[in-house]
Formats: structure tokens, sequence, C-alpha cells
């Protein structure tokens, strides 16, 4: 949700210019990613208090993730935890993605769905992996790395340059080949040449940036989702491999990789096919956020997103 002002823009571009190299070189000398997370939370509650209208839009989001009015206390708890749980996952990328992989390794808790993920590995072929923005999905990278495993990921880029440069760097070292798009009409060569050669491709599935996606009901009201990936699937045949990555309460990690979704069949069922799959991405997304509501990082009104509003 991006301010109006140019003048406000040209503040925090000099703010997050700032802070985020401040943040990677800090991350370099903590001895303890949990001194970063202090300053993190400082931070981020700072930011609310001084930006009311995103927290305006986070209260709204979690009011109906949670089932209660924005003005419960619960709904106002979570909203203001999920904004500094982003700021510690901005941290723990910066930290992990300075060491050796496999001090991240150690923090995992848990790794499901790997067997899936192996069986799809063998058969030679590419595969998409679908996450969102929830969670640290930038963990991914780190755990493909330990595996000897290079993932392309799609993204949209972040409008301060300078986190868009720090992260790409850090990506980099990580072993993830940053692909960049707009979200509206990017060619989708690069792609498909790659999951044919048995690529493994990173993309977000919750964020309809092209707004033509397909209305799905998430938590109780229809919002429209991305098909790119989907159709990205059904021309490549490579299989959806569903990818989370959450924290626990001791800030220990966890990868939950889902069973492998093919779109298949002939040109008119393919519209059946990719409607079915997506479905199945939002009910796990749906689940993983029953459990970790402020995990999930939307800053703008994600049910009544004003770029879908009529002029």
């Amino acid at each position: 949700m991006q301010s109006d002002s140019r003048l406000l823009g040209l503040v925090y571009g000099a703010v997050f210019g700032s802070l985020f190299p401040l943040f990677h070189f800090a991350a370099r000398s903590f001895a303890r990613r949990e001194r970063g997370h202090d300053i993190a939370d400082q931070i981020a509650n700072a930011f609310m208090d001084l930006r009311p209208k995103y927290l305006e839009a986070i209260l709204g989001n979690t009011a109906q993730v949670l089932g209660l009015k924005p003005t419960h206390p619960a709904v106002e708890r979570t909203a203001r935890d999920m904004v500094r749980q982003h700021a510690r996952a901005w941290v723990d990328f910066f930290f992990y993605g300075q060491r050796p992989a496999e001090e991240a390794m150690a923090q995992f808790a848990s790794l499901e769905g790997m067997e899936g993920f192996d069986a799809v590995l063998a058969e030679g072929r590419g595969a998409i992996l679908l996450t969102a923005h929830a969670g640290n999905y930038e963990l991914g990278g780190v755990l493909l790395k330990a595996r000897n495993l290079k993932v392309h990921a799609v993204y949209k880029p972040d409008r301060f340059e300078a986190v868009e440069r720090l992260r790409e760097s850090l990506r980099a070292q990580g072993g993830v080949v940053g692909i960049p798009v707009d979200g509206v009409g990017f060619s989708t060569l690069p792609l498909v040449k790659l999951l044919r050669e048995g690529a493994l491709v990173g993309m977000q599935g919750d964020r309809d940036f092209s707004l033509n996606g397909v209305p799905i009901p998430f938590f109780g009201r229809e919002v429209p989702f991305p098909r790119g990936p989907w159709e990205l699937a059904a021309m490549t045949g490579a299989p959806i491999i569903t990818s989370f990555f959450y924290t626990d309460e001791d800030r220990r990690f966890h990868a939950h990789f889902g069973k492998p979704i093919r779109v298949q069949g002939g040109r008119g069922e393919r519209g059946a096919a990719i409607e079915a799959g997506m479905r199945a991405y939002v009910a796990e997304l749906e689940a993983l956020i029953r459990r970790h509501p402020s995990q999930w990082y939307c800053f703008y009104p994600f049910w009544d997103d004003p770029a879908r509003q009529a002029p």
C-alpha cells in the first residue's frame, strides 16, 4: 500500500536506504539473532504508531482471519505481532544469509513432506515451489542450498531500491537466482525453458498483481488469487509443490512441502484442473494462517484491495 505523497516516498526511501544496510551490518556482527529481534520489534512498533493507515489495513485483514471485529483486543494484539514477526523475518534473512547454511539448518525443528519433494526431484523434471507472503519464505533458499539445490525465484521488485539490492545480494549468496517481473503481461518463456530443463522455480501464490485472478473463498469471503503459476504448470507439465516456512514460539523454523499437484487434461479440461489446484493451495494456506495468524504478511486491505476498485 504505497503513499500518494512523493515527498513521503522520498523520506521512506531515505529511511529504508539507511536502515536496511544498518540491519545488514548488525546481523553480521550479532552473535545472537535475538538481539536483532529486539531492535526490530522496537522499530516495527514505532513505525506502526507513526503510520496508522498501515495498522488500519492490517487490523481489517486480521479481523477477517480471526472472525472478530476490528476493535476486538485480540485483533490488535495479533496485528501488532504480525508487524514484529515480519521485521524479525528480515533479521533472520540477514542473519542466516551471511552465515554457513548449516547454522540455519540447525534451527529447523521439522521438515514436513520432504519424501514427496524428493520423489519429484527423482523424476528429473522441473517443479514449481508455490509459497506465499507467510512465515519466512526466504529460508527456502537456505534449505535448498544445504541440499545442493538451486531455485529460480520469481518476484516483484521492492519499490525501495536499497532493500532490493540487499535482498538480491543475500539471495545470490544463498544460491537463489532472482527473476524480477512486474506482474502485468510478463513473458513466461524464460520460466517455461527453466522448467523444461528440470529447474526449480519458486513463486508466490497469494497476491493477484495482474488483477485477472480466479475468485476463491478465503476466510469466508471470495478474493482473486493469481492463476499465473497454474497456467505455467499446465503449459510445462511441471508439478506444483506448496512450500511454506514458518517460525514457532521458540523461534525455531519449520518447513512444509505439500503433496505434488499436477495440472493435467486436455485444453477443455485445464480450466477445471487449474481451479481445483488453486483451491487446494488456498486451503493449505488458510490452514497455515489459522495456526499462525501473525505470520501472514499483508499491509494493504487484502479483501478490498483499492487496486481492484473501479475508477
